[in-house]
C-alpha cells in the first residue's frame, strides 16, 4: 500500500508556483545579453544572489535546493531511487574510466548520489564487484574488463548505459505509484528511440543496436532494431507507423529539435500527475520538472554566452511542466 503524501503534495503545490512556465522561459530568452539573463535568474531567487557567482555554481545550487526538498518530503529514499539511477550509473562509468586510464579529472562525479565516488573507484580497483548493488555489479565487472581489454570507451558506455535502463525499468515495475511506472516506461522508450536514431545516423547495424536497446512498453524493440539496417529512413518509417509522427517531424528539422522532442515527451507524460493529491507522484513530478527547468536555463544561457541568436536557441528550449 502506497504511503499518504498529503503534506508533501501540499508543500509541492506551493513550490510549483515558483516553477518557470513557458512564458517565463520566453522572457528569459528575450534578455539581450548573458548578464541580463543572470540578473533575471537572480531576481527570481536563483543562486546565492552574488553578482560574481558563475552559472555552473548557480545551476549546481539549484539542483541542491531540489534535492533538499526531496529529502524533506520523502523519508523512504528507496521510493524515489528511480530519480538518481542515471546519475549513479554516470558515476560508475566515470569511476571505471578513471581507474582503467589513471585519469584523475576532477568534477566528473555527481555529489548527490548514494554511492560515494571513492567507494566506486575502490570497488573497481580491488575487483570487489559484489560490494556494489546487485543491479550494478555485473555491468561494472563487464564494462571494466571490456575497457581494459579493448580500450573502447564506447563499449564501456554501452554496457553501463544499458544496465542503467534495465535498472530504471525494474524500479518502475516494482513501484506502486502510477507516475513512477509511467516515468520508467517513458525513460526507457525514449532512450531506445534516441539510440536507434543515433545508430542509424552513424551507420551502425541492427546487431550493434540490439546490444543497446532494452525491451519496454510503447515500442517493439525487435522491430525498431531491425529498422536500423535500413538507415534513418527505416527508423523514421517504423516511428511513423508506431504513432511517433511528431518525433519524425522533429528529426526532419534537426537533431537538436529531435532531442527537444524527446525531453518534451517525458514532461507531457508526467503533467497529469498535477491532479493527484495523495500519492508520491506530484513530488516526483516536481523534481523531474525542476531538472527540466534547470536544463533549459543552461541551454539558454550557454546559447547567449556563445553568441547564438534567439531563433537558434529557441528550437532547443524545452516545454515547461508549470
Amino acid at each position: 500500500m502506497e504511503s499518504d503524501y498529503t503534506y508533501g503534495v501540499a508543500r509541492v503545490r506551493a513550490l510549483e508556483s515558483s516553477l518557470f512556465n513557458d512564458d517565463t522561459i520566453m522572457s528569459l530568452l528575450q534578455c539581450q545579453t548573458y548578464d541580463e539573463c543572470m540578473n533575471f535568474l537572480r531576481d527570481r531567487g536563483w543562486g546565492n544572489g552574488s553578482l560574481e557567482q558563475p552559472l555552473s555554481e548557480m545551476l549546481s545550487q539549484e539542483k541542491e535546493k531540489t534535492q533538499m526538498v526531496l529529502n524533506e518530503l520523502v523519508e523512504d529514499s528507496d521510493a524515489v531511487d528511480i530519480l538518481s539511477i542515471k546519475d549513479e550509473f554516470h558515476n560508475l562509468k566515470a569511476a571505471i574510466k578513471q581507474v582503467c586510464t589513471e585519469d584523475e579529472t576532477k568534477d566528473v562525479f555527481y555529489s548527490h548520489c548514494k554511492l560515494d565516488s571513492e567507494f566506486l573507484k575502490n570497488c573497481i580497483k580491488q575487483g570487489e564487484y559484489t560490494s556494489l548493488p546487485e543491479y550494478m555489479a555485473p555491468a561494472a565487472r563487464e564494462a571494466t574488463e571490456i575497457l581494459l581489454k579493448t580500450g573502447s570507451g564506447q563499449l564501456c558506455d554501452i554496457i553501463v548505459d544499458k544496465a542503467a535502463l534495465e535498472a530504471i525499468k525494474t524500479a518502475g515495475e516494482k513501484s506502486e505509484n502510477k507516475l513512477i511506472k509511467k516515468y520508467a516506461d517513458s525513460q526507457v522508450m525514449i532512450a531506445d528511440i534516441k539510440t536507434a536514431v543515433r545508430c542509424a545516423f552513424t551507420g551502425k547495424n541492427s546487431e550493434f543496436a540490439g546490444k543497446c536497446l532494452v525491451p519496454c512498453r510503447g515500442i517493439s524493440v525487435m522491430e525498431l532494431t531491425q529498422a536500423v539496417d535500413d538507415g534513418i529512413d527505416g527508423v523514421c518509417d517504423y516511428l511513423e507507423s508506431s504513432g511517433f509522427e511528431d518525433a519524425v517531424k522533429a528529426l526532419q528539422k534537426s537533431k537538436s529539435v529531435f532531442e527537444c522532442w524527446c525531453d518534451n515527451k517525458i514532461i507531457e507524460d508526467i503533467k497529469p500527475e498535477k491532479y493527484n493529491s495523495f500519492s508520491i507522484g506530484p513530488i516526483v513530478a516536481y523534481v523531474i520538472a525542476r531538472e527540466n527547468e534547470i536544463k533549459t536555463v543552461k541551454i539558454i544561457l550557454s546559447g547567449k554566452l556563445n553568441g547564438f541568436d534567439n531563433d537558434f536557441i529557441k528550437e532547443r528550449v524545452r516545454v515547461m511542466y508549470a
